[in-house]
């Protein structure tokens, strides 16, 4: 069974291998019609993320953050990582990071998770901080299929605030989500209201 270490840096390299296949529309597209759907439901999807996600199970975690990455417009330019995801090392290929050796992400702790993001949303556009606090809320007490259904909408709304989330650690509280919901709520709701001012908040 692969280190807490060990995922995380899979988490990133995942991410990054996703966003190189991104690159080609085709296959950006094909993810992307995987929003919000199992596994099950997306067979087309096997071809490029089988590989990927073996050994590390989660399967439907990997799935749901593919079709997330797919939905980014206009397509980034994937040498240019957001501050908080660490940059791939020049040259690898998308395999190369899949299988290098891991390199334990010392910064995790300090990345955004969800609930971190969606209170910068709140910050940046206070008119709609008390939709973002019950967006946080009503996350936190969904099953897993729920919350994989509803991830894309909420993802497409940060996006197009111009809102870029950690895609890392997103991957690893869906993997978490099926054994610790409770847990990662907890994590995006006190990370929601240690960064919203409470002039903002429903209280």
């Amino acid at each position: 069974m692969p280190s807490r270490d060990e995922r995380r840096c899979h988490y990133d390299a995942f991410v990054a291998h996703v966003r190189s296949l991104c690159s080609t529309p085709r296959i950006r597209s094909l993810l992307e019609d995987g929003r919000g759907r199992p596994p099950t439901q997306c067979p087309r999807m096997d071809a490029y993320l089988v590989k990927p996600c073996q050994g590390f199970g989660a399967r439907r975690a990997h799935y749901t953050t593919a079709s997330l990455i797919a939905l980014e417009r206009p397509a980034p330019d994937w040498t240019e990582q957001a501050p908080s995801a660490p940059l791939p090392h020049p040259g690898l290929t998308p395999d190369d990071l899949l299988e290098r050796e891991p390199a334990p992400p010392d910064n995790w702790a300090r990345r955004p998770n969800l609930g971190r993001t969606l209170a910068d949303a709140a910050r940046a556009h206070p008119h709609t901080a008390a939709g973002w606090q019950r967006e946080v809320e009503v996350m936190g007490v969904l099953s897993a299929d729920l919350l994989h259904t509803r991830l894309p909408h909420t993802v497409q709304r940060l996006l197009s605030l111009g809102l870029a989330y950690d895609v890392a650690v997103l991957l690893e509280d869906l993997a978490q989500w099926d054994f610790e919901p409770l847990e990662v709520a907890g994590r995006w709701r006190h990370s929601f209201y240690l960064t919203v001012p409470d002039t903002l908040l429903e209280l």
